[in-house]
């Protein structure tokens, strides 16, 4: 190895020129002796095959099982509500209220006056209460100033910040209009109008989607992030293993004096963690594809059969070539990432961060329902993609865009990998001596050039 960068090869002393080195047949050797070795693994096995297959499925069902759990228990209680204010303008509307299912007025008898009215302080009281949670709402009548006879106006206060005071809020709200309708029919009558005369506006409400819509829907906000989720995790282990991991086990230095390039070695331990992160997707996604409806009845209860989770055919294959590329994004990443790390433990502290984002980001912007991939967008990664599979679930194929996102990724891809075969270059990082991280190397190594020859990756 000659040059302090080691620019030269360390078997042949030929000047390493890139992919240019590239052996097939070495290269496949690599990745079966790799794909053995994460056999025999059983963390590998489970992140890969029984995680995204079966464990993902039943612990998402679990999880929703118990939301809808707690959700049923949380919009059973009695919402504690107190009434203030000219209680005898209201009386039909306070009895209404008072007969309501889930509704217990609290203390009205104890906080009302002679003359059916309650003080500032009584009012005050009553607000604190609902900041500190002994109650939930407060409801004050009062006749409507100019108005006709029996027109009252109702002021509801509560905390949006708690859970029960918003139910209550709902549930009040709800007499208040039905109590709202009666009174308006009533004196249309007395005043000879029928309904229509005094109704003026009418709404009507139509949805068009139908029940495959609604289902797509539900699995392009829901499976797109997912199948992130366990490619990441698919790719994660094995990534970090191959290169940290067997720096650590003190077999790296056995690995790269084998009779190939370094940058086979390279190319087939990407190969095989680019496999198993896209075999944890695609598991992943025909388990969510299978499994959605099973998981959703908790959550939807009886309107689960108004849905139907289907996903076209003619997307499939555009879904499994999206999986496939950011497995071989994601991949390639987590292995620059843990080439710099000398143990396991570090290299996962090395890639959390980077991983952390990788999910939330996507996650974020997925919670736009509206959101479309445009051609800014179609040059972001991992949002592109993700916003092509929650498209092609939807049947929706914008051809130019989805063509654009392809090109970038495989651009994207084409770049980490370069920077991989960069960092076989430099001899104290393929041993471990590098103290360094990911950004000091492309500062102060790969983008700092050399006047008199250049940079040659």
């Amino acid at each position: 190895m000659t040059g302090p960068a080691g620019s030269f090869n360390n078997r042949s002393g030929q000047r390493y020129r890139g992919f240019f080195l590239l052996s097939f047949p070495h290269i496949f050797l690599v990745f079966l002796r790799e794909l053995r070795g994460a056999m025999r693994e059983r963390s590998i096995v489970i992140n890969v095959v029984l995680i995204p297959l079966f464990m993902y499925p039943v612990l998402l069902w679990l999880a929703y099982t118990g939301v809808s759990f707690v959700i049923g228990q949380t919009e059973n209680f009695s919402a504690r509500v107190m009434i203030a204010g000219d209680v005898a303008a209201g009386t039909e509307l306070v009895r209404k209220i008072e007969a309501a299912d889930r509704v217990e007025l609290v203390n009205r008898a104890e906080l009302v006056d002679r003359a059916d009215r309650v003080t500032v302080a009584d009012v005050e009281a009553a607000e604190e209460a609902i900041r500190d949670g002994r109650l939930d709402l407060l409801v004050e009548l009062a006749p409507h100033a100019g108005g006709y006879t029996g027109d009252i106006e109702v002021r509801i206060t509560g905390d949006s910040s708690k859970d029960r005071s918003r139910i209550a809020t709902s549930r009040v709200e709800d007499v208040v209009t039905r109590h709202r309708t009666a009174y308006l029919e009533r004196a249309g009558r007395e005043r000879g109008l029928s309904g229509p005369a005094y109704q003026m506006i009418w709404i009507e409400r139509e949805n068009v989607s139908t029940s495959r819509d609604m289902g797509r829907f539900i699995l392009g906000m829901a499976v797109p992030i997912l199948v992130i989720i366990m490619l990441i995790v698919g790719g994660m282990y094995p990534a970090l293993d191959a290169t940290a991991g067997e720096r650590e086990r003190s077999t790296w230095e056995t690995t790269l004096t084998a009779a190939t390039d370094r940058v086979n070695i390279l190319a087939g331990k990407y190969l095989y963690v680019a496999t198993l992160s896209t075999t944890a997707g695609m598991l992943n996604f025909l388990a969510m594809s299978l499994s959605m409806r099973t998981l959703m009845a908790p959550l939807l209860g009886d309107r689960i059969q108004d849905l139907s989770f289907t996903i076209p055919w003619s997307a499939v294959p555009l879904i499994f070539m999206v999986i496939m590329l950011l497995a071989l994004f994601v991949s390639a990443f987590l292995m620059i990432v843990a080439s710099f790390a000398r143990t396991f433990k570090d290299a996962q502290s090395l890639a959390g961060p980077f991983v952390t984002v990788m999910i939330l980001v996507p996650a974020v912007f997925m919670q736009f329902p509206g959101l479309e991939l445009t051609t800014w967008l179609a040059c972001v990664p991992i949002i592109n993609v993700c916003l092509v599979f929650r498209e092609a679930i939807g049947g929706v194929y914008h051809w130019p865009q989805i063509g654009l996102t392809l090109l970038m990724e495989v651009l994207y891809i084409w770049i980490i990998l370069r920077i991989a075969a960069a960092i076989t270059r430099y001899e104290d990082i393929m041993t471990g001596s590098y103290e360094g991280g990911l950004g000091g190397f492309l500062k102060h190594r790969l983008l700092r050039r050399n006047p008199s020859r250049g940079w040659q990756p």
